[in-house]
């Protein structure tokens, strides 16, 4: 097998990436519980439109997604949260989820009103940009002290 299929080999990616994965996909269901909870107090309970539940969804739900995946997933210890680093980077990438969603939402909303039916349109976006977001955390934001120390060499 050459080096790019060995690169791409599902064995290989499981024993480097499969714990990893499997606490990322607890911290997804932890933000999923609390932006969905969200999302259905504001459209079903207060009648908020569905943008302005959307945005309190995101919002609300990624202060968690930060520092569970920043201390859970990717072990990083406590305290030293760096604004330039980690904090402002993570919430780019939030708003630029939160931007996918609304529309997303937005789109759905013409479809039909029906609640059930915009929360599955946010799973959906979200849902789609899950991989995405998990590479980035790994390669860009969090990643391991030996690449950064091999890319100095």
């Amino acid at each position: 097998m050459d080096e790019s299929h060995a690169r791409f080999a599902p064995e290989r990616l499981w024993a480097e990436y499969g714990a990893k994965l499997m606490r990322y996909g607890g911290v997804t269901i932890v933000t999923t519980v609390v932006g969905l909870g969200t999302l259905f107090v504001g459209l079903a309970v207060f009648g908020w439109d569905r943008v302005i539940a959307n945005f309190a969804s995101v919002l609300l739900s990624t202060p968690f997604a930060y520092y569970l995946n920043r201390s859970y997933v990717w072990e990083r210890a406590a305290g030293n949260h760096s604004a330039t680093g980690e904090v402002g980077p993570f919430w780019i990438m939030t708003f630029i989820g939160f931007a996918f969603s609304t529309l997303v939402v937005w789109l759905a909303g013409f479809i039909s009103e029906a609640t059930w039916f915009l929360l599955a349109a946010q799973i959906g976006a979200f849902a789609s940009l899950w991989l995405i977001r998990f590479a980035f955390l790994e390669k860009y934001l969090w990643r391991d002290e030996v690449d950064v120390a091999a890319e100095r060499v």
